[in-house]
């Protein structure tokens, strides 16, 4: 009897992976495989995870707080009417990206203009420009379907952050991570 309980016991882990990777764990062990990283990135996808976490929190429980319908407020970017929960989602990714301290520039599908980060108490300027939709397929979240959240992230080149004055102009150039993430 003692033998059956250990091989079904083996079998199991070899049916079920054990040994989890989450985000933070495949991000922090990519980072060590790159000198130059100082962990910006990192603390950035984060702060990423963190706000989507919280969002999906809020759509969980969206029905029993009566977070569900339109919100009385103007179209986004995209000619959509905006739901209650677009406009919780936007506030918390934003507040989400905003303490991270590594943004300068967000772009969020729920705002007209780009949003400029000034740098928190003793902290540099951010050198990450993030768009995002904070909530992907909100039009239908009434009906039960898969929402989700949707971001970019660019490095700003370092004329850019001149560029953005306070009237908020839109010249300058972004690098996508995509090209540089490797190498931070």
């Amino acid at each position: 009897m003692q033998q059956s309980t250990e091989e079904s016991s083996a079998d199991l882990e070899r049916r079920i992976e054990t040994n989890l990777v989450t985000l933070s764990r495949h991000v922090l062990h990519e980072q060590t495989r790159h000198k130059s990283a100082h962990g910006d990135l990192t603390l950035l996808l984060t702060s990423i995870q963190l706000g989507c976490k919280f969002v999906a929190s809020q759509v969980r429980r969206a029905g029993l707080a009566n977070l569900t319908g339109l919100a009385a407020a103007p179209l986004n970017v995209q000619g959509e009417q905006q739901k209650k929960l677009d406009l919780i989602a936007n506030d918390i990714s934003i507040n989400s990206l905003r303490s991270s301290g590594k943004v300068a520039v967000m772009v969020s599908e729920e705002c007209e203009e780009a949003i400029i980060v000034e740098p928190m108490d003793g902290m540099s300027k951010g050198k990450y420009c993030v768009v995002f939709d904070p909530l992907d397929g909100s039009s239908n979240i009434d009906c039960g379907v898969s929402v989700g959240t949707i971001f970019g992230i660019y490095l700003v080149v370092p004329p850019m952050i001149s560029y953005y004055d306070r009237r908020r102009t839109r010249r300058g150039r972004f690098r996508m991570s995509s090209d540089q993430a490797a190498k931070w």
